[in-house]
C-alpha cells in the first residue's frame, strides 16, 4: 500500500468536494465543540463545587448539580417564558449532539466512497443513505461509547472530586488499563463504520469482519497507527478550540468593558465568540473530512485485495528441490 498515495488522495479528494463539508461535517463540527464547552463547563464548575477543592465535609458539601436544578427552579419562577425557552433549545441541542453526527457520518461515508468510485453523486442523496444505514450505525456507536476516551475521562474525575485523591491513586492503574482496553478496542474496531455503511453489514458482523481484515494486514500497523495519531490530534485540536473560544469571549469582553461601556463590551466578546466558533467549526470540519477521506480510500483498498487462501495458485511455481530448501 502506497501510505503518502492514501494521504494525497484523500486530501485531493477533500479539496475538490468542498460540499462533503459545508453539507456533512460543518454541523457536526459545531455541535461537538458547543457540547464540548458544555461538558469542560460542567466538569470546572463541578469541581468548584467539590470538597477536594472547596475543603467542605461530606455533611455540608453541596454539589453542582444540586446548586444548578435549585439555580433552574429559581430562574423558571422569576422569568417562566425565558427558562421555558432556553429549556427546549438546550434539549434540542442534546438530542442533535446525540443523533445528528452519526446521521451526517452515514453520508459523509456513502459519498465519499461514490465519489472515489467514480459514481455521479448528489450531496441531497445523503439523507437517504443515512436513513438506510443510520440506525445501525448508530446502535454500535452506543454499543462502544462505554468505551470512550471520554466516558473514561469522566467517570475518573467523578471519583476524583467526590472521593477524593487517596480513592483516586487506588483507581489509577483500572482507569489505565481500561484506557489501554478501549485503545485497542478502537484499533481492532477501525473499519466497523465502513463496513457498516459501505457493505451494509449487521453491527456484530461488521465488528467482527473489521478485526479479521486487522488481523489480516497487521503489517499496516504504522498506517493505522498514523491514523489514530491523526484522529488523536484532532481531539486535541477540538480540546483546545473548546478552551480558546470561551477564553476570547471573556477576554476580548472584560477588556474593552475595562475602556468602555460594559454594555458594548459585552456585545464585542460575544461576536468574537461567535466568530471563533464559526472557525473552530469549520477547521474541525475540514480536518473531519479529511480523515474520513483517509479511512475510506485504506477501506476500499483493503478490502478489494481480499483474502488469498493457502490452496491458490500464486504467480511462482517451486521445483522439489526448491520446495525441500
Amino acid at each position: 500500500m502506497d501510505y503518502k498515495a492514501v494521504v494525497k488522495d484523500a486530501w485531493v479528494l477533500t479539496t475538490r468536494n468542498r460540499k462533503l463539508f459545508w453539507y456533512w461535517a460543518f454541523v457536526p463540527a459545531l455541535l461537538s465543540i458547543v457540547a464540548g464547552m458544555g461538558y469542560f463547563g460542567y466538569q470546572v464548575m463541578a469541581f468548584s463545587y467539590s470538597p477536594i477543592y472547596t475543603g467542605a465535609t461530606s455533611g455540608d458539601h453541596v454539589s453542582f448539580m444540586e446548586a444548578l436544578i435549585v439555580w433552574i427552579l429559581d430562574f423558571l419562577k422569576q422569568n417562566t417564558s425565558q427558562g421555558i425557552l432556553l429549556i427546549v433549545v438546550a434539549a434540542i441541542i442534546f438530542l442533535l449532539d446525540m443523533v445528528f453526527p452519526t446521521f451526517c457520518k452515514v453520508a459523509l461515508i456513502q459519498l465519499t466512497a461514490r465519489i472515489k468510485n467514480g459514481q455521479p453523486v448528489n450531496m441531497i442523496d445523503g439523507i437517504t443513505y443515512s436513513a438506510l444505514g443510520f440506525l445501525k450505525l448508530f446502535e454500535y456507536h452506543t454499543l462502544i461509547k462505554i468505551f470512550s476516551v471520554v466516558t473514561i475521562v469522566t467517570e475518573a474525575m467523578f471519583v476524583l472530586r467526590n472521593m477524593g485523591w487517596e480513592a483516586f491513586k487506588f483507581m489509577v492503574v483500572p482507569f489505565a488499563l481500561f484506557l489501554l482496553f478501549g485503545f485497542l478496542l478502537a484499533l481492532f474496531l477501525t473499519y466497523t463504520d465502513y463496513f457498516i455503511v459501505i457493505d451494509g453489514e449487521g453491527v456484530l458482523g461488521s465488528m467482527g469482519k473489521s478485526m479479521k481484515l486487522v488481523i489480516l494486514h497487521w503489517r499496516h500497523t504504522i498506517l493505522l497507527l498514523m491514523l489514530m495519531i491523526l484522529i488523536s490530534a484532532r481531539i486535541i485540536v477540538n480540546i483546545l478550540l473548546v478552551l480558546l473560544v470561551p477564553s476570547l469571549i471573556f477576554l476580548a469582553g472584560g477588556l474593552i468593558a475595562t475602556i468602555t461601556l460594559a454594555k458594548i463590551g459585552t456585545i464585542i466578546g460575544i461576536i468574537v465568540g461567535i466568530i471563533s466558533l464559526f472557525f473552530a467549526a469549520y477547521f474541525t470540519g475540514i480536518l473531519e473530512v479529511f480523515a474520513n477521506a483517509v479511512w475510506v480510500l485504506t477501506f476500499l483498498q483493503l478490502t478489494e485485495e481480499g483474502e488469498v487462501s493457502a490452496r491458490e495458485k500464486g504467480p511462482m511455481k517451486l521445483g522439489a528441490r526448491d520446495q525441500n530448501a
